[in-house]
């Protein structure tokens, strides 16, 4: 994609409806095995969330998402009590990566959020033989890893590669002195993983102390993997543009 602008003035976070203090923000964009995107979508979904607003950039392609008869901007956010879920139906753009990760921070700052938790598979080659796959955090500094690692059930991710928007805002929350929260779960590099999400979403629950059900998600997944695998096949190409498959060479500590 060629673009001339300035990326980070570009970039707008636009709220439709105002936005309160003190929100947990939840990062769901497409990633390895659309783990995130799952599960952020089942959550705005079982929480009956509301459609508060959206990201646009002119580096976004022209593109627009029809549901039900009703116009989606592509990258939207949601939101109910004090939960804020920022999804996307496409692949973020290489080039508005880093200012899109800079612009969330900025907004996350300014909306004295408390903490912006990002969710992620992490390519497991032998997901296949794994039943219940596992589920890693990192904060982005120790009183976050921390209380990420005092519920049961999670180990801390210690060595490999972060890349994409999840990097980004990991890196730019460390600079900026903010709280946040990386959760991977074991998944599918190229596969979209509902099964993964539902580990993910059932870590969320116990951290975020809310009740979500996880049994409708599994009892779809097939269905999902389906309407999902155009999806995954762009976020399978964007994240070769960022290197990410040298997640798949990370050492057997993992496994």
């Amino acid at each position: 994609m060629e673009y001339s602008g300035n990326y980070v003035e570009d970039v707008r976070i636009v709220e439709v409806e105002a936005i309160g203090e003190g929100s947990v923000i939840i990062e769901g964009f497409p990633d390895v095995g659309l783990v995130g995107t799952i599960a952020a979508s089942f959550l705005t979904d079982k929480l009956q969330m509301k459609e508060v607003g959206y990201i646009e950039s002119d580096a976004l392609p022209p593109i627009i998402s029809v549901r039900n008869g009703k116009v989606l901007d592509l990258v939207r956010l949601y939101s109910r009590d004090n939960i804020v879920v920022l999804l996307s139906e496409i692949p973020i753009p290489l080039p508005i990566i880093k200012p899109l990760s800079q612009k969330i921070i900025d907004w996350a700052i300014s909306k004295k959020a408390k903490m912006i938790v990002s969710l992620t598979g992490m390519p497991e080659p032998a997901r296949l033989n794994i039943d219940i796959p596992k589920v890693y955090v990192l904060g982005s500094n120790e009183k976050v890893s921390q209380n990420a690692l005092s519920i049961d059930g999670v180990e801390a991710f210690t060595d490999g590669y972060i890349t994409g928007v999840k990097g980004m805002i990991l890196r730019e929350s460390i600079k900026r002195d903010f709280d946040a929260l990386l959760i991977l779960s074991q998944a599918h590099f190229n596969y979209p993983d509902p099964g993964s999400a539902a580990e993910i979403l059932r870590y969320l629950s116990k951290l975020l102390s809310i009740s979500i059900d996880v049994k409708p998600l599994l009892e779809s997944a097939e269905e999902l993997k389906l309407r999902l695998r155009d999806l995954m096949r762009r976020t399978s190409q964007a994240m070769q543009d960022v290197q990410k498959s040298r997640e798949l060479e990370l050492p057997a500590v993992y496994l």
